[in-house]
């Protein structure tokens, strides 16, 4: 069997790119007509992987990696090879963007490549936990049940995150509004004070003059300000790659009150879920800190948790060991703890990781519940500095016409 990426033709003239897999160049022509696609192109995929910039990109979203895992959990639920499962939500007729990567993840299969190595290699955006956990169980022969575990998580992960955008759509829209509003103001309304001021001889209110000083500035320069930000944005991702920048950025948020408590609690929940993952895979505490290692991005965490895999390996236990990384709650510690005295150390694990995760989820809810009156306390406040740059000058002219004589 050979990969072959193609690109083809719908009836109605769309693009399609993607990867099958078939022996030889006819049958993956024979297979997209089957499809109803029109292919304009097909060629051999190169064995090995390819440079990360050359190499095509189909990032799923969240909901669509949720789909992908429920189906693939389904599949595999019902004893159906990986190979041929991954060919099955291929031809689903769902979203294209799943359809490729359930391609080119079978394409990589092909290739000898593990399912948690080809789906990595996809760049979906399959984050390094979830990588994690396929591969701890395609180690231990669970997959199904790691990946139905998986599909849960990211169920409830997009649950939570689409309440939350919920509950700012209606803040958000009323400061669009407001913003739009005051655009318009200053825009058109200030101009016309000015003239009429300007033919009275009269001063305007220093209010009034420093707002039509920055729009003034803001129309001439909008140009500059946007490619400014532009540069700002692309030097800050690239002073993000070397090492100690990022170590001085990430020790920057962790110090922040509420960003930084929530970094700790995602990171933990990641380390914990993964953890549980593992051992409930039937691996060893040694493979679960080692898998749960992979999925922190924080180097300082990184490092401490390298040191917990060297405090295994001497011989302490588990909940010893992870009183060395900060970044886990000292009660979790203490709930493995007890799973390691009744010999139900993944069970206890998956409970510190669910209290992580109700802690994470009641921050995230007292965020939202505060982020619609401190936004409209800003917006307000920008409001209320337009509109009275736009009436004292009103209310004077108003009271030089009343003034006698």
């Amino acid at each position: 069997m050979t990969a072959f990426r193609y690109t083809a033709y719908t009836a109605s003239g769309q693009r399609r790119r993607g990867t099958l897999v078939a022996e030889t160049r006819t049958q993956a022509n024979d297979q997209l007509r089957a499809k109803g696609l029109f292919p304009a192109e097909i060629e051999a995929r190169a064995a090995g992987r390819r440079i990360a910039f050359l190499r095509p990109r189909t990032v799923l979203s969240a909901d669509e990696r949720a789909v992908f895992t429920r189906q693939l959990e389904v599949l595999l639920s019902a004893d159906i090879a990986v190979d041929m499962a991954l060919e099955t939500v291929s031809s689903s007729g769902g979203s294209q963007r799943i359809e490729a990567v359930a391609n080119a993840a079978r394409a990589a299969l092909q290739e000898g490549e593990s399912l948690s190595r080809a789906l990595g290699d996809s760049d979906a955006g399959f984050p390094p936990y979830f990588l994690a956990a396929i591969a701890a169980g395609e180690t231990s022969g669970e997959l199904a049940r790691v990946v139905n575990e998986l599909a849960h998580h990211l169920e409830t992960a997009g649950q939570d995150q689409s309440r939350l955008a919920t509950a700012l759509i209606y803040p958000a829209f009323v400061a669009a509004v407001s913003l739009v509003v005051c655009a318009i103001l200053v825009t058109s309304v200030a101009p016309q004070l000015v003239t009429m001021f300007e033919a009275t001889g009269q001063p305007l209110p220093g209010i009034t003059l420093r707002l039509l000083a920055v729009s003034d500035w803001l129309q001439a320069n909008w140009l500059a300000c946007l490619v400014a930000v532009i540069v700002a944005g692309t030097a800050a991702r690239l002073a993000l790659r070397v090492p100690r920048l990022r170590d001085r950025w990430d020790g920057f948020r962790l110090s922040l009150p509420i960003a930084g408590r929530l970094i700790r609690n995602a990171a933990a929940l990641q380390y914990l879920r993964t953890l549980a993952l593992v051992i409930s895979s039937r691996q060893t505490a040694l493979d679960a800190v080692r898998s749960a290692e992979r999925v922190l991005t924080i180097r300082r965490f990184q490092r401490e948790a390298a040191e917990v895999s060297v405090a295994l390996q001497r011989g302490e236990s588990l909940s010893r060991a992870l009183a060395q990384l900060t970044v886990i709650p000292p009660v979790c510690c203490q709930l493995i703890g007890a799973g390691e005295q009744s010999a139900r150390v993944a069970p206890m694990a998956d409970r510190a990781a669910r209290l992580v995760a109700s802690w994470l989820e009641n921050d995230r809810k007292r965020i939202a519940a505060l982020m619609d009156p401190l936004l409209m306390m800003i917006v307000g406040s920008f409001v209320l500095v337009v509109v009275l740059a736009i009436l004292l000058p009103i209310f004077d002219l108003q009271a030089m016409v009343a003034a006698p004589g």
